[in-house]
Parts: structure tokens; sequence; C-alpha cells
């Protein structure tokens, strides 16, 4: 079976980038790819927060911001 894989950029709040090749993964199995904790971070595609429950698709660009607390 064949499987076309996707091209996905993930870019961090602090400027760096990563590109990765995945086929159509959620961002919950991303996230154990990336080895990062999705409580620590909002995920952003196309100006729209997503959820872990998201399928990647081809071209997407994925900004995570990390999450501060505090008073």
């Amino acid at each position: 079976m064949w499987c076309r894989v996707l091209a996905v950029r993930v870019r961090f709040a602090n400027g760096t980038t990563k590109d990765l090749n995945v086929n159509g993964i959620s961002i919950r199995e991303l996230f154990k790819i990336l080895n990062l904790l999705l409580e620590e971070y909002i995920i952003v595609v196309k100006g729209r927060v997503v959820t872990e429950d998201y399928i990647v698709k081809d071209g997407d660009e994925l900004v995570l911001y990390p999450v501060v607390s505090g008073g």
C-alpha cells in the first residue's frame, strides 16, 4: 500500500522552525514524535486554534505558542 508523505512546518513562538514529512497524523501523534507536551502549547493553523485531534495536511504550518500562566 502506497502512502503519500506530507510536508508540514512547525513554527515555534521563538521563530525557530522544523520541517517534517508526516503521513496525515493528528496533532496528538505529532507531539509524541516531537517529544512535546500538549498541555504546554496552543496550536494555531491558518489563523485558527486547533485541538489535538486535528489531522495535519500537506503544506500546513503549525504555530506553537507556549502557554503562560501566572499573575
